[in-house]
């Protein structure tokens, strides 16, 4: 028995993939709401990183600076 070159070695292979590119594989839709519901969780997400990222960034300029540490104290004492 011949042994296989490489050449038709890659040509069989091209050809396998050819035909399991062709192949269309037709996936189950998802309903619209729980599309709605992953786009409310992306957004809840992104607003609660932006939250952290925000209240990290004035712990830090708190721990730094006391004169901002001070005026924050009066804008929550203002608020609340």
């Amino acid at each position: 028995m011949k042994k296989k070159s490489l050449y038709d070695i890659a040509m069989e292979k091209k050809k396998n993939q050819d035909i399991e590119n062709k192949n269309i594989i037709v996936t189950k839709k998802k309903s619209i709401l729980s599309n709605i519901f992953e786009i409310i969780e992306k957004i809840l997400k992104v607003i609660i990183y932006f939250i952290l990222a925000i209240l990290l960034t004035i712990g830090g300029t708190v721990l730094i600076n006391s004169q901002t540490r001070e005026f924050l104290f009066e804008i929550f004492k203002n608020i609340f």
